[in-house]
């Protein structure tokens, strides 16, 4: 229990997010999600097609399902994601036609908004009700890292169910994300402002005019447009990739089991690497070797290319968390969760954009354009990162 407590934090709600992050990273179909459906729809630009709609219901959601975190509570916010992140699932599981998948696509996005924002508020809150709100970086990197432990559990065992059927990893993957909606129940709500009136559009406006007005903000959404929402484009794409180089499908979960491996280390020393370089450094530091990494692993062999894959996880994982603690510094707490939702807005906008320009430059040249193309784009940001301003908490 020391692990989940190091810091000697009375509430229970850290240890819950930590076990839930497990059990929600054991998606056993991660590896091998565009496959699976492009077994299905056919062509690699019908699958960027339901990524993108999925990212374009994102947008569509998040914004106002953070703001409804903010005014009806983040901790409501959670169960009600869990219960819709099941039900996608569902369609996804027996999805073999368009529409099954388009609904699992809109589903899902309204699943992840209601979570989105509303987890990390819930921790800033606890730990500033407690004024231990110092070791956020810390907390929101552990939880980030024990994600992908989850996640490199659930690629092994994707890998051989996929092996059998791909359909399979979709079903099981219903056993651990139920896990983790029945451990949500278990949160205590933190104290904190809230607003008087359940108005949802005028609690949106208000947070737009924080956002519109404070340029660190502004950085920052942009960033998760642009480095995040191609990143994840990529990600998306990567069974794709790793089959233009001839990797067996059983491999896959292997190199993404790692990939999540290296993201939680990233994640977990975010906090010792910040609190040296401070939090400018540490995104800026984390945006360049995301990038150039992914640039990288277009000029060389499969295997020095999947190496170079795995290294630009740990940048990732070292830049997160800096950046979320940022965006928390700059929000006041009774907007706090629809200001995080506004950067995971932007984020599922870049993918809404970006995965459909990936997928058909791919289908026009290659996947290893496609990627390529990608990374020099996203190196504008880490440059956009240099006019950050340093903020001590």
């Amino acid at each position: 229990m020391k692990l989940f407590n190091t810091y000697g934090i009375k509430s229970k709600n850290i240890f819950y997010f930590y076990i839930m992050s497990i059990f929600g990273g054991m998606l056993f179909f991660l590896p091998i999600f565009a496959l699976y459906i492009e077994e299905s729809l056919f062509t690699l630009t019908n699958v960027a097609l339901i990524i993108s709609i999925e990212s374009i219901a994102i947008v569509l959601f998040e914004y106002p399902t953070g703001a409804i975190a903010d005014l009806l509570g983040r901790k409501k916010s959670i169960i009600i994601s869990g219960f819709v992140i099941l039900l996608s699932f569902v369609f996804l599981a027996i999805g073999n036609i368009m529409i099954m998948f388009v609904l699992y696509a809109i589903i899902n996005a309204f699943g992840r908004s209601m979570f989105s924002g509303a987890d990390s508020a819930l921790i800033y809150d606890t730990l500033k009700q407690e004024g231990k709100e110092k070791y956020f970086k810390k907390i929101i990197g552990t939880k980030y890292a024990l994600w992908p432990i989850g996640a490199s559990i659930g690629a092994v065992v994707g890998g051989y169910l996929a092996s059998i059927s791909l359909s399979l990893p979709v079903i099981m993957s219903l056993i651990p994300m139920s896990i983790a909606t029945f451990l949500s129940f278990q949160l205590v709500e933190p104290k904190y402002e809230k607003e008087t009136h359940k108005n949802v559009f005028k609690h949106m406006f208000k947070s737009l005019g924080v956002i519109i007005k404070n340029s660190q903000v502004l950085i920052i959404l942009f960033s998760a447009l642009i480095l995040i929402g191609i990143g994840d484009s990529l990600h998306y794409l990567k069974p794709i990739f790793f089959q233009f180089y001839e990797i067996p499908i059983i491999y896959f979960g292997y190199i993404f089991a790692i990939s999540f491996a290296v993201s939680s280390l990233g994640h977990y020393f975010s906090h010792e690497v910040s609190e040296k370089l401070g939090d400018k450094k540490t995104i800026i530091m984390g945006g360049f070797g995301y990038s150039l990494f992914y640039l990288f692993a277009t000029f060389v062999f499969p295997l020095i290319a999947i190496i170079f894959l795995l290294i630009k996880q740990f940048f990732y994982g070292i830049g997160r968390p800096a950046t979320e603690h940022l965006l928390h510094l700059e929000t006041d707490s009774s907007t706090r969760a629809t200001v995080i939702s506004g950067y995971n807005l932007m984020r599922g906008l870049g993918v809404a954009i970006f995965v459909p320009l990936v997928g058909f430059s791919s289908d026009i040249y290659n996947i290893n354009i496609g990627f390529r193309i990608g990374a020099l784009v996203m190196l504008i940001i880490p440059v956009l990162f240099l006019f950050l301003r340093a903020k001590k908490q």
